[in-house]
């Protein structure tokens, strides 16, 4: 049986835990480098600023920061301000935690903000209430200490209820997400349309993502075998969590606009249902271009009323490439 508050299998556990820091850095920073999309169209304006993209950008950036800084200082060893250092370091991995959460959490928002005020109300009060466990959790979790002899940063003592509680609640969350924007395609109808079969498989495989990674975060503190093994699975989790989280949020960008042109030509592979508009501007003419753009529009057969928009361009963009394209 393994002697777990052992010195020796201390020192190992927190060996182990730098190293997997060092993984997660590079396999962040590949999927950050070779997917800045958003980023680009950004900077190249080819897209519209939207308040929707905040929890993505800061989400991605914040995991980053907290990896280099964690594996930077792990490995030079500055004499830093410990604690207040660790502190800012966990609130960043937390807050990544939440906002990869949140970037599946506004589609269910705008699913529902037309239909019931009261899912409405009770999705809201859920991410309050997981943004004030970000705060408890980034002061609570561990608490660091400079060693004059190793030179260096050292757990003086992690919280295992707090780590508990947060992940715990971080998978109820995605899990409630799950089953409102479920509930919610299909009581708009648009359940088997294109669009709405994105949005629930992108959820879906998200939360079997997050779940499998935030297990390990739930289970190691609940067993609470020493102060590193408390904390080992946190950081895995947040990333993992954070890269689907991107990746769902990636497939819905728009097309580019090809610059000799000025016209966004895709070619559309399934026809929506009836009922169900994805954002088509309609050719007036046999020889006119289709623009399909990731404006994601579900209207129901029964209403209307277009419930939902992650549109990246404005209605007024849109027309007016539909217009050039003529």
């Amino acid at each position: 049986m393994v002697a777990w508050q052992d010195p020796s299998v201390v020192a190992f556990c927190a060996f182990i835990y730098n190293q997997i820091a060092v993984f997660l850095l590079g396999f962040l920073g590949n999927h950050v480098i070779t997917r800045m999309d958003i980023e680009w169209s950004l900077l190249t304006r080819k897209r519209r600023f939207n308040p929707v993209l905040l929890p993505y950008l800061f989400g991605r950036y914040s995991i980053l920061v907290t990896l280099i800084a964690f594996v930077v200082t792990n490995r030079f060893r500055p004499r830093v301000a410990c604690d207040a250092t660790y502190k800012s370091l966990a609130l960043l991995g937390s807050a990544a935690s939440y906002c990869s959460t949140l970037n599946l959490g506004i589609r269910t928002y705008i699913i529902w903000k037309d239909m019931n005020r009261f899912v409405v109300w009770v999705l809201s009060f859920g991410c309050v209430a997981h943004a004030v466990l970000v705060a408890i959790q980034a002061s609570m979790s561990v608490t660091f200490a400079w060693d004059e002899q190793l030179k260096a940063c050292y757990v003086v003592q992690s919280s295992n209820i707090t780590m508990f509680v947060f992940y715990l609640y971080t998978i109820l969350m995605d899990l409630a997400i799950l089953v409102l924007t479920i509930c919610g395609l299909w009581r708009k109808a648009a359940l088997k349309s294109a669009i709405g079969g994105a949005l629930s498989e992108q959820c879906l495989w998200y939360c079997m993502g997050t779940f499998i990674c935030n297990i390990p975060a739930v289970v190691l503190p609940m067993m609470n075998l020493n102060l590193i093994m408390n904390v080992i699975a946190s950081m895995p989790a947040t990333t993992f969590s954070v890269i689907m989280s991107s990746a769902a949020v990636l497939s819905l960008q728009p097309e580019e606009i090809p610059e000799t042109t000025g016209q966004a030509v895709t070619q559309v592979r399934d026809p929506p249902r009836p009922g169900i508009l994805l954002g088509v501007v309609a050719p007036t003419s046999p020889h006119q271009h289709v623009t399909l753009t990731t404006n994601i529009v579900l209207e129901s057969r029964a209403d209307s009323a277009a419930i939902t928009s992650f549109g990246t361009r404005s209605s007024k963009y849109t027309e007016e490439t539909g217009a050039n394209a003529v």
